[in-house]
């Protein structure tokens, strides 16, 4: 197994300890505010929820041995806070690191399917 094999587990392991922890099943506030941190607009528990859902759907996905959809995943998740950055609803530095790292794990992921 490649060292992205077990990098991609690690993202689908912290996202779903990110999502539970949003969702109050388990309190890891530093997590939990990770990600919340890079939202700049006010937001409720219904958004706060449903951005946790999303990142839970997402991490369960990095936790399978499906390589295209783990590879779609970043993808899909660059594409929104790519949007949400020209929105201005979201920290442009966070949300720029996303981005890059999101990019950067779809490509790997790509070449390691070929």
């Amino acid at each position: 197994m490649s060292i992205l094999f077990y990098i991609i587990k690690l993202n689908g392991i912290y996202d779903i300890l990110c999502a539970i922890s949003i969702l109050k099943w388990i309190p890891i506030p530093y997590i939990k505010d990770l990600h919340l941190s890079m939202i700049k607009e006010s937001h409720n528990l219904l958004f706060e929820r449903f951005f946790a859902y999303w990142i839970f759907t997402y991490g369960i996905i990095r936790l399978s041995n499906n390589y295209l959809l783990i590879m779609y995943s970043y993808v899909i998740e660059a594409f929104f806070f790519v949007y949400e950055y020209f929105q201005g609803t979201v920290d442009e530095k966070k949300t720029i690191f996303v981005i890059i790292t999101s990019l950067l794990l779809a490509y790997l992921t790509y070449q390691y399917t070929k």
